[in-house]
């Protein structure tokens, strides 16, 4: 049980980061190698999580063409406007 805590805490650390860097993320996408480091986990954390939010469908892993060792792009996937009117609502129930 304390895994799948883990994994749900890291999970919403990374969703945290992609919401400050948003318009990247919705725009361009995310290289998934960037997420260990920006968000203080080991790579194997970070997959973790990010398989977690994958199968969730909040985020979507897309490969990048001819990159070897293979390479991901993170993208917003169905679950990810959820996500964001969430975080809207938060922040204005904190504000009043």
């Amino acid at each position: 049980m304390a895994h799948n805590a883990d994994i749900q805490k890291n999970a919403a650390r990374i969703v945290e980061w992609l919401l400050d860097n948003r318009s990247e993320f919705e725009q361009n996408g995310i290289d998934e190698s960037r997420v260990p480091a920006a968000i203080g986990l080991s790579e194997a954390e970070a997959t973790r999580a990010i398989d977690h939010l994958e199968g969730h469908e909040d985020v979507a892993r897309l490969p990048e063409e001819l990159s070897n060792p293979p390479k991901f792009l993170l993208k917003p996937a169905r679950g990810w406007p959820e996500i964001v009117s969430n975080a809207s609502d938060r922040k204005t129930s904190a504000n009043v």
